[in-house]
């Protein structure tokens, strides 16, 4: 989500302070009183070197509880079935993060009415893991389609059992998700 323009080369230790300054303070305040003021005075950061790299408070979030790009080396050589495992547990993961979970229905109240940030997240995130998923048989191409629905199916998930029933955020429950996910896959 992190925007680029022309000119001198950013320090990326200002990235790192923005970024972490985000996080604690979402740990502290929350998303609705997280600001982008208070960002850069913890990061000890103008607010204009936030609003160079960062279009809004939902980008800055977003990169911050993310990452800039997603991490894909989990998927290095998984073959079908560990692929969707890991959409299973990594999601679980990543939503389970104190973090991610203070800044969620914020960025979700946002989201709801900002459709370029939606697509862009879809897209920047869903896309390249989707690519990913190993074709059922051998010699043929992957099934964008139900990578993108695993997805969808792994992330909803676990982001509904972090908010709504964090008791039922269990190894049994997930292994219960895949135990139906991975049929429907074809693997198994």
């Amino acid at each position: 989500m992190n925007i680029t323009s022309s000119g001198r080369p950013r320090d990326p230790r200002i990235d790192s302070a923005v970024l972490a300054a985000t996080r604690e303070l979402l740990l502290e305040v929350g998303f609705d009183q997280l600001s982008v003021r208070t960002v850069a005075t913890r990061a000890g950061v103008s607010r204009a070197a936030i609003g160079r790299r960062w279009e809004s408070k939902a980008h800055l979030v977003l990169d911050a509880v993310l990452g800039v790009t997603p991490d894909l080396t989990p998927f290095d050589g998984a073959d079908r079935e560990g692929w969707i495992r890991w959409v299973v547990t990594g999601s679980s993961e990543l939503f389970r993060q104190p973090e991610v979970r203070a800044a969620v229905p914020g960025l979700l109240a946002t989201l709801r009415d900002h459709d370029e940030l939606r697509t862009a997240l879809w897209r920047n995130f869903a896309g390249p893991a989707a690519e990913l998923l190993p074709a059922r048989t051998e010699g043929t191409g992957g099934d964008t389609d139900t990578a993108r629905a695993l997805l969808a199916l792994g992330a909803g998930a676990a982001m509904f059992l972090s908010l709504i029933a964090p008791s039922e955020d269990t190894d049994e429950m997930r292994d219960a998700i895949l135990s139906i996910l991975l049929p429907g896959a074809g693997v198994g």
